[in-house]
């Protein structure tokens, strides 16, 4: 019967060209739309680093002392900390993992100084390729005495390897990073957050997230010469910080992020935390009360909106255009079907009950929306190209992606038999014997 249905549903196509393309266009640039919308939302509103950024949590705190207290640019407490705050909250392993971070940007060269390249990394205190979910190719993350006795070790990841030594297994290599030379202890896989999630206080505006091609041992960096790339919060009486500078003694320019698996844990680690900053503002160090706070990545996310606000503004008109379309659809069946009350009539009449009318016309529907949806992928390809032609930071979310391409197809579908409802029930339920007469 639906092999019956869908060719009855192709021959009423062919009859009547110019209303069928008129209907699958309107409802192609609506999915298109709303797909090119919601493309660049997912993309951006997703989980950071799957499958470990949802137990991931940072720590804030007003950390200001005396020396910095008079600052008309801060505005709430953030995430910077000092390296000797960092280290105490990492150093007492009250969380699953723990690990304090800062971006950095500076050359990594070979032993005889040949190669070089210039490359982002994360200088951090803790053992951070476990907490972040850094996935090793070779070799094998530093290790806690390592880190206590800076040794000089880093992880690289593969593209820094080849590039420098044309291999991707570059363990045991030397590595010149500042003024010293490290050994490569192990190598990663292309690592990325899917967005910006560190440093998001100096980093206002930056969406997409960095690759980080190295991993080293904040202490051993800064013995190096090697520096934060951003200096963060310095004091009054601080020296003047240049880009990448080491002299951070006096800086707030780490962040440091816990794992937290479950409720409990976030509740006694935020009661761990507030109590440490509390107890740095009764001894004197912090200026104001610290108001010590634990974030999730998703709220650290909202609160910094890393997903900027055109973004959920293009989303909800994209929403909003589509449901136009859709309602001009309905309007255009709604006429398409009741010109044929005649036919309807006789098919009642001949015995075809309501049930056979409606699904008859839903067959039809759902054609037109799958119609719809091909014509709708390559206006989803353009409106995703014009979106990466824009001055935007966040212009390399839009890329087609396969999970995309089937939601397109379901969603196409679904609105073909959304809006063919009213206007089928509608038709199956004129009074066949009226109609027959009329005619």
């Amino acid at each position: 019967m639906f092999d019956y249905y869908l060719r009855l549903a192709l021959s009423r196509c062919r009859q009547n060209v110019p209303m069928v393309l008129l209907l699958v266009l309107t409802m192609a640039i609506g999915i298109a739309a709303c797909m090119t919308a919601t493309t660049i939302f997912r993309a951006l509103s997703g989980a950071p680093l799957p499958g470990v950024s949802p137990y991931l949590y940072v720590a804030t705190m007003d950390a200001r002392e005396e020396v910095d207290k008079d600052n008309p640019d801060y505005k709430r407490p953030d995430s910077l900390l000092r390296l000797a705050d960092a280290k105490a909250l990492v150093d007492v392993h009250r969380a699953v993992q723990q690990v304090a971070v800062a971006q950095s940007l500076t050359p990594l060269g070979d032993a005889d100084g040949k190669k070089s390249e210039q490359a982002y990394g994360l200088m951090a205190y803790g053992l951070a390729v476990q907490a972040l979910g850094v996935p090793l190719r070779y070799g094998r993350p530093w290790t806690e005495a390592e880190q206590a006795a800076n040794a000089p070790v880093l992880v690289v990841d593969a593209h820094v390897a080849q590039k420098l030594f044309g291999t991707e297994n570059a363990v045991g290599r030397s590595i010149m990073l500042g003024q010293r030379s490290f050994r490569v202890i192990g190598v990663s896989a292309p690592w990325k957050p899917r967005v910006q999630i560190f440093d998001l206080a100096q980093n206002a505006g930056s969406v997409m997230g960095q690759e980080e091609n190295f991993f080293v041992p904040a202490q051993a960096a800064l013995d190096a010469g090697v520096g934060p790339l951003i200096s963060g919060e310095c004091g009054k009486g601080a020296p003047v910080v240049s880009f990448q500078s080491a002299s951070v003694a006096q800086c707030r320019w780490m962040e440091t992020w816990v794992r937290l698996d479950m409720p409990s844990q976030v509740d006694g680690y935020g009661r761990f935390l507030a109590g440490y900053a509390n107890a740095q503002h009764d001894a004197g160090r912090f200026a104001y009360p610290p108001q010590a706070r634990l974030y999730g990545t998703r709220a650290w996310m909202a609160l910094n909106h890393v997903v900027p606000d055109d973004v959920h503004l293009n989303l909800m008109l994209s929403g909003g255009f589509l449901l136009l379309c859709l309602v001009n659809v309905a309007g255009l069946l709604a006429a398409r079907f009741l010109r044929r009350q005649g036919d309807v009539a006789i098919r009642r009449a001949l015995g075809a009950s309501k049930r056979d009318v409606f699904v008859q016309h839903l067959v039809e529907t759902g054609l037109l929306g799958l119609i719809g949806g091909v014509l709708a992928l390559p206006l989803t390809w353009l409106g995703l190209w014009i979106v990466r032609m824009q001055p935007v930071g966040y212009a390399d979310a839009a890329r087609f992606s396969p999970g995309v391409f089937a939601i397109l197809f379901a969603l196409s579908v679904g609105v073909g038999l959304l809006v063919g409802i009213l206007p089928a029930w509608r038709v199956c339920r004129q009074p066949p014997a009226l109609q027959i007469k009329i005619a």
